[in-house]
């Protein structure tokens, strides 16, 4: 049968509304269309799909509080703090005031200056001791201790450690001294670290002759790190 040119349009009419259908679809599918009719494919994106890609907030540095470090630190401070304390303790009971218990105590003649005797404390001791100011002098039974030249005071007290010595030296007597006698014996007593009476026992030491000429200028030097500064006074 030959078609008319009805029929023929009718068809093409047809086909006209399933291609327009078609593209209604298709833009359903893909995006919506504005009033260009370009196609807009960009859509929002799904919900929780955003923390993917969204960066993380930023927190606060952690306290010393959560993290424990300031307590750590104090313990550390305290324990430094007690062990040089306790390091202090140990050097305070080492280091004394000399004694007749702890030293070895000789006494020489000097062969100059002439009427000069020469006093030597050793530490005998394990420990490091001082010789404070000047040795308490007594010749046998006088009623005070010999006094001190205190010009021949030092700068710093004399320290001993074990195995060292301290020196003094005595002036006996002098052509203008008065009220002579022979003296027999010797007393030494420490002197304290306050500077107020003796410490310890007494020491006996024994002298070098049988007998030792001694009047009123009779005087002692301080304690001194040496025999020669002992013996200039």
């Amino acid at each position: 049968m030959t078609a008319t040119p009805r029929s023929r349009r009718l068809r093409t009419l047809a086909a006209a509304l399933v291609t327009t259908a078609a593209l209604s679809l298709t833009a359903c599918q893909t995006g919506t269309t504005d009033a260009t009719g370009v196609v807009d494919s960009t859509q929002p994106p799904a919900p929780g799909t955003e923390s993917a890609e969204t960066p993380a907030e930023e927190q606060p540095p952690a306290t010393e509080k959560e993290t424990g470090t300031s307590g750590a630190s104090g313990a550390s401070g305290n324990s430094g703090k007690e062990a040089t304390q306790v390091a202090d303790r140990k050097t305070a009971k080492k280091t004394t005031s000399c004694t007749a218990k702890g030293t070895k105590v000789t006494v020489t003649d000097a062969p100059r200056p002439i009427n000069h005797l020469l006093i030597k404390a050793t530490n005998t001791s394990d420990t490091t001791c001082h010789l404070y100011y000047a040795p308490y002098l007594r010749f046998d039974q006088a009623q005070s201790a010999v006094p001190f030249i205190e010009e021949s005071k030092p700068q710093a007290v004399v320290t001993l450690e074990p195995g060292e010595s301290g020196y003094a030296g005595v002036l006996t007597s002098t052509p203008d001294g008065s009220h002579p006698y022979d003296a027999t014996s010797l007393t030494l007593y420490y002197a304290a670290r306050s500077g107020q009476g003796s410490t310890g026992a007494p020491s006996h030491p024994a002298l070098p002759f049988d007998s030792v000429r001694i009047d009123s200028s009779n005087a002692v030097t301080y304690w001194q790190t040496s025999a020669a500064d002992a013996l200039m006074w």
